[in-house]
């Protein structure tokens, strides 16, 4: 905007054209010493001497943003994009009604009652039960 009114309008075309393909293209101008190469920018873009004296100092500024964006694209595209992190595991609770019992997976699984009158049992049908500790003690009073 501020180079249209200086320049005549065939330098400003050009000069307008350059700078937007550079953007395109997402490239640097042509620099020297870190700073936009004016010589090299005047004889690409076909500009007169007193347009490139013009574009020299109205156009500083348009060049610099160029320059910044165009490096702030690179870092962006450099840096690795973040990996989402895994989604914590989550258990699930089991909400139930008060007084209300699970039944177990395991069908196979004998009644309590069962397993107390199998201990008192004998292993084998013609052999006498073991005696516990209660019975031995009161055998040798």
């Amino acid at each position: 905007m501020r180079l249209a009114p200086i320049l005549a309008k065939e330098d400003y075309e050009n000069l307008r054209s350059y700078m937007l393909d550079l953007v395109v293209r997402q490239a640097l101008p042509p620099l020297h010493g870190g700073r936009p190469n004016w010589k090299e920018i005047g004889a690409t873009c076909l500009l007169s001497g007193e347009g490139l004296k013009a574009a020299r100092r109205e156009g500083r500024h348009a060049f610099e943003a160029i320059m910044r964006w165009v490096a702030l694209a690179a870092k962006a595209k450099e840096a690795p994009a973040p990996t989402p992190a895994p989604a914590p595991v989550v258990t699930k609770t089991i909400i139930r009604p008060v007084g209300m019992r699970t039944l177990s997976a395991n069908t196979n699984r004998r009644a309590p009652e069962a397993q107390a009158s199998r201990m008192q049992k004998p292993m084998m049908a013609g052999a006498k039960p073991a005696q516990t500790m209660v019975q031995k003690k009161a055998a040798s009073r």
